[in-house]
Order: structure tokens, then C-alpha cells, then sequence
């Protein structure tokens, strides 16, 4: 089984870490929104609106540190991306879970190298992203740079009053509406231009419908949330 690696080569080598690399990406997202989530809870109570919008937005802060390394690793992408076509032909499944199910050492972690292979792998189904001169490469690691902030801001925002809740509503509304849009758009480019060709219902379900998808439901809560920020000036229906 291919395993992370930090190297340059099409080719991940054999890593001797203790960890998973599922395990990392686990860790990541429940102590990441748990944080926040407590605090909110400490603070005024449970409140699910919250909840669901606090966890979406951190996984996609962890997917906009991924979107950041697709921008800085897109060569290696695309080296990668030519091997795995040759060894994962009618097998694509196999290469994510060879990826995620990895072993990774903890100098692993950090490096852009490493989650370059979410995109390798990804590739398999949609081409685009180990392709620099495609739109879907280019709207998703601009993603990366332009939301990862304001999703931090949104987060402890929604708890600590950092600004106005019209202010914040406004900044929640172009950040979701540019989740939503942008994945409507992508569905249509996929479908449009028959990427799904080749491809078993299956691994479309899980890999184009299944986690896709995602962008779409909590955006649009996102949404209905940050006008309901923006017409009261007032966080307590979040509270």
C-alpha cells in the first residue's frame, strides 16, 4: 500500500509513522469544532443552529488548508495524478483509501506535500484539479486563500461578539454564498462536460454526490442564518 510521504516523486514511498492519516483528518475536525462549540455552550447553552454552523465551517477551514495545498503543490499533482491513472485504472476507490488509511508521521502533517494527495486522488474522478489551466482548479485554491479567515472569524464570531451581527451576517452571507453557488456551478461542469464518465454509480454517489453535497445543505443554512444576522442585528437566535 502507497503511503504519505513528503517527497517530490509521483510515487508517495513508504512512510514508518504510528498514526493514519484518517486518524489526523478525525482529530482535526472533532477537537477543532469541539473548541469552539464548548465555549458557545459555556457561554449561553446549546443552541443546534450553532453547532451546525460551527462544524461546517471548520471542515471547511480544514478543506481551505487543503485548497491552499493544491495551489502550492500543483505540480506535484499532477505528476502524481498520471501515475495513479496508470496504476488505479477501474480501481479508483482503492487509491483514497490507500491514502487515507496511511501511515503518517508527525512532521507530516504540516506539510502541503502531504494533503497534495487528497487532490491526486480526488483527480482520479475529476481531472480538473491536476490540471493548473482548469476552472476548478483555480476557483478552489483561490477558495482556499479568500475564506480561510473569514471562516475563523465566522466561527469564534457567532460566541465572542467580535463585531456587529450585521456586520458578521454580511461577511457569513459572500462566504456561504460562495460555497453554494460555487459547488451548483461545479455539478453542472462535471455533469455538462461528462467527467462521470467511466465511472461506477457507486463511486459517484460517494465521491461527486456524497461529498459535494455537503457544500451544498450547510451553505444554505449558512445562508438563511447570516440574513437572519444581517435584518435583526442580533445574535440571539444563535444564542
Amino acid at each position: 500500500m502507497l503511503e504519505v510521504t513528503d517527497s517530490t516523486a509521483a510515487h508517495p514511498v513508504r512512510s514508518t509513522g504510528i498514526l493514519r492519516v484518517w486518524m489526523v483528518v478525525a482529530a482535526f475536525v472533532l477537537a477543532g469544532a469541539a473548541v469552539p462549540i464548548a465555549l458557545h455552550i459555556a457561554r449561553y447553552g446549546l443552541n443546534v443552529g450553532q453547532l451546525i454552523l460551527v462544524a461546517f465551517t471548520w471542515i471547511n477551514v480544514m478543506i481551505a488548508l487543503w485548497e491552499i495545498s493544491l495551489n502550492l503543490r500543483i505540480s506535484l499533482i499532477e505528476r502524481q495524478h498520471k501515475q495513479f491513472v496508470a496504476d488505479y485504472r477501474g480501481r479508483e476507490l482503492d487509491r483514497v483509501i490507500d491514502f487515507f488509511t496511511a501511515r503518517i508521521r508527525l512532521r507530516e502533517i504540516l506539510r502541503p506535500s502531504t494533503w497534495a494527495q487528497v487532490w491526486s486522488s480526488y483527480s482520479l474522478f475529476d481531472p480538473a484539479y491536476a490540471n493548473r489551466k482548469s476552472f476548478g482548479f483555480w476557483v478552489d485554491s483561490g477558495n482556499g486563500y479568500v475564506t480561510l479567515i473569514p471562516s475563523l472569524l465566522f466561527i469564534y464570531g457567532l460566541t465572542f461578539d467580535i463585531m456587529p451581527a450585521r456586520i458578521l451576517g454580511i461577511m457569513g452571507l459572500v462566504i456561504f454564498w460562495m460555497m453554494f453557488y460555487g459547488t451548483v456551478l461545479y455539478y453542472v461542469a462535471y455533469f455538462a462536460n461528462k467527467e462521470y464518465v467511466g465511472h461506477t454509480k457507486r463511486n459517484l454517489a460517494i465521491f461527486i454526490g456524497g461529498t459535494n453535497s455537503l457544500w451544498i445543505f450547510a451553505p444554505a443554512w449558512g445562508i438563511v442564518a447570516s440574513i437572519i444576522l444581517i435584518t435583526t442585528d442580533s445574535y440571539g437566535f444563535l444564542r
